[in-house]
């Protein structure tokens, strides 16, 4: 009997792990898991027979633990917090990636490391390939938009786009045609809750993808902690883009919209 084709797996914070570890067996192959020391949900190392947990910054152990383990596909899964990136902690292949670059912003750090991976013969797969059924097409997923809500959306899908193209954020946060959050090192779901101690109740929240997003590190995610920190400032529109955004635990995420009167739609709007 053949033996099992092996994928890889670098898993971070959130649900995204979970799905992809589902697709790949689903598939009839073997998930050989890195969890990142300190994001990674503890509960995932027990679902693996093939799994280490190793520091954001420890590259070289990354990859001799996916090669001992005949890995020559992965996929990248999950947040990773840029607190824990900029903290430092970087083995010496990192440290000398790290210094070739002229620009350290996301996708510069994230494409070299991706590099990385590829010049060890680890090809790093899009995340759409083994998440594609977490995209979702144009429309209303929970309530219907009024005129004053579309106006906010179609500000902030702008706006997001053009923060996305200078990689700062892709999420911003709009009320009554102005904008109060940009989303930059602190993460959507903090950016959400700035905008909404900002601007009060009823704000509406927009999250687009880059330009030039490389799906391969960084497809924009929704799930049910968004939803959280919305009602945790009382916002009551989320934007996403539609065929480029994941929504993950979907059932869980209507169920909560539906219970806070919260509306989500799937845009996209001509540039």
């Amino acid at each position: 009997m053949m033996p099992k084709k092996k994928v890889g797996l670098i898993a971070g914070r959130g649900n995204l792990p979970f799905e992809v570890v589902k697709e790949i067996k689903q598939r009839g192959f073997e998930p050989v898991v890195v969890g990142l020391s300190g994001e990674v949900e503890p509960e995932l190392s027990k679902l693996m027979s093939l799994y280490a947990e190793i520091p954001v910054g420890n590259l070289e152990k990354m990859i001799a633990f996916l090669l001992e383990n005949q890995v020559n596909e992965l996929v990248f899964a999950g947040k990773v917090s840029k607190e824990g990136i900029f903290k430092g902690g970087f083995d010496e292949t990192l440290s000398q990636l790290l210094n070739r670059l002229s620009q350290k912003n996301d996708d510069a750090i994230l494409g070299a490391i991706v590099d990385a991976f590829e010049q060890s013969n680890i090809k790093v797969a899009k995340q759409t390939d083994y998440l594609k059924s977490l995209l979702v097409k144009s429309g209303s997923l929970a309530g219907e938009l009024s005129e004053a809500e579309l106006a906010d959306v179609k500000l902030g899908f702008k706006m997001a786009k053009a923060s996305g193209g200078l990689d700062i954020g892709q999420s911003v946060v709009v009320k009554n045609g102005v904008v109060l959050a940009v989303e930059a090192i602190e993460g959507t779901d903090q950016a959400i809750i700035r905008g909404g101690l900002l601007g009060g109740a009823n704000s509406v929240v927009v999250k687009v993808s880059k330009p030039h997003q490389d799906e391969r590190f960084d497809v924009p995610t929704v799930g049910k902690t968004t939803l959280e920190s919305m009602i945790q400032v009382k916002a009551s529109v989320l934007a996403i883009e539609a065929e480029k955004t994941l929504v993950t635990q979907k059932d869980e995420l209507l169920k909560l919209a539906t219970q806070n009167k919260i509306k989500i739609v799937a845009v996209n709007f001509d540039e």
